[in-house]
């Protein structure tokens, strides 16, 4: 391989990607192939740090403004220290969320004006693009009852807490995404059964990277 690959996982909370991302590492594990696994928030150290300050149910002040800014800080430091390099090294590197997540939650949910970013985004974060954003849909009433399921096993992040209607207005800006980039994007129906989904994007990898991924 000459150079790396960023694969990123993106949908709305519950939707499985977690769960899709480590199938798909195992996967093209077993192809002979060197995968780098991360996530955003907290790819880094620094990253660590900053999704504590995100992701704590009771910082219920965080203003949206600096949630926002938390992120962008986030995947600054995430693309530097961690993606360029491991891209360089020839790694496929499998992201649980990117700017898209930023984009639908921050600008859709919470209504936020991400024109005034404008300039950092196009410097420091649209050069690193993601070739292909695997897009896991499911409905925001879907979202509320995993939600709600896993927090009879799991302490609840901030984000948890979130209204119906946040999740749907977050919903429409990734449908708004997907429909923008459709050469970068793949949605799949993410009620589907896990290893149904597992396929539908093994075979959508192997058509996008055919000639890629038989290099070994």
């Amino acid at each position: 391989m000459h150079s790396g690959k960023l694969i990123t996982f993106e949908g709305l909370d519950g939707c499985g990607k977690s769960t899709q991302l480590d199938k798909t590492k195992k996967w093209l594990t077993r192809q002979g192939y060197d995968v780098f696994t991360t996530r955003e928030p907290g790819g880094t150290k620094i990253g660590q740090q900053i999704r504590k300050i995100l992701l704590n149910p009771e910082h219920k002040e965080l203003q949206a403004e600096s949630e926002l800014l938390l992120y962008l800080a986030d995947r600054i430091q995430h693309i530097h220290e961690v993606i360029i390099p491991a891209k360089a090294a020839g790694k496929i590197v499998l992201c649980d969320r990117f700017h898209d997540s930023t984009v639908a939650y921050q600008g859709f949910g919470r209504g936020l004006d991400l024109k005034s970013l404008e300039s950092i985004v196009t410097h420091s974060i649209k050069p690193f693009a993601p070739e292909i954003t695997i897009l896991l849909t499911i409905s925001p009433e879907t979202v509320a009852l995993r939600l709600e399921q896993r927090r009879e096993q799991i302490t609840k992040d901030r984000l948890d807490s979130e209204s119906l209607n946040f999740f749907k207005r977050t919903s429409q800006g990734f449908q708004t995404l997907a429909s923008s980039e459709p050469e970068r994007y793949l949605s799949i129906d993410g009620e589907q059964e896990i290893d149904v989904i597992h396929q539908e994007i093994i075979t959508a990898l192997q058509k996008r990277f055919q000639f890629y991924l038989q290099q070994k």
